[in-house]
């Protein structure tokens, strides 16, 4: 579903609960990208958000501004990226609990994130990025999303940043860059390709 303008839309999710985190810092990058490809873009800072830890079987109803914010978006958007710190050789717990929320997307029609492309980028202070992506392609591919082929594990973030958490790195902004535009074009191929589909003829043709 394209935004009431036209423009595919673009939902980011990320950062952690300090100030400046190098998660959002890499998350900003590359949605700039997708903002200069063409993307209406959305940026969800977990920081600010402050989501609660999410209850199985509690109404949508019955949470906070916070939480519908965070639900709609997610239904709305053609594409997501999702920066997470990498804690322990895994995603940061603030990202899987922002992720669980897309549960409440479950019985709509589209699904979770069925036929959106999900961007994966994490930041580590050390060598264990990779590790964080491969655990938020689990849960990505659980909630039915379409992956995309590049991902951006940062390592030794403190040493690529600067005190705001702005990618300082040539090499790493190159390809958060290209993430960024990767999204929006791998999304709006797959919108043609559904409009094309709802176009065809259905039933028995001469």
């Amino acid at each position: 579903m394209a935004s009431k303008d036209g423009y595919l839309k673009v939902v980011s999710i990320g950062g952690t609960l300090r100030e400046n985190s190098t998660s959002l810092g890499a998350l900003r990058r590359a949605l700039d990208a997708s903002e200069r490809a063409g993307a209406e873009v959305e940026l969800l800072d977990l920081n600010e958000l402050r989501l609660p830890m999410y209850e199985p079987r509690k109404p949508l109803a019955e949470c906070g501004d916070d939480v519908r914010c965070l639900v709609g978006a997610m239904r709305g958007a053609e594409a997501l990226l999702i920066s997470t710190a990498a804690y322990h050789g895994t995603l940061a717990g603030v990202t899987k609990n922002a992720l669980d929320y897309a549960q409440f997307l479950g019985e709509e029609e589209p699904p979770y994130f069925d036929g959106k492309v999900v961007g994966l980028i994490s930041t580590a202070g050390g060598e264990q990025a990779a590790k964080a992506n491969a655990a938020m392609v689990h849960a990505v591919h659980a909630l039915r999303g379409i992956v995309a082929p590049l991902m951006v594990g940062v390592t030794k973030a403190w040493q690529r940043t600067d005190d705001e958490g702005y990618i300082t790195d040539d090499n790493y902004g190159l390809r958060l860059d290209k993430l960024g535009r990767l999204v929006v074009e791998l999304a709006g191929k797959i919108g043609t390709e559904e409009r094309s589909r709802s176009a065809e003829p259905v039933g028995a043709v001469a």
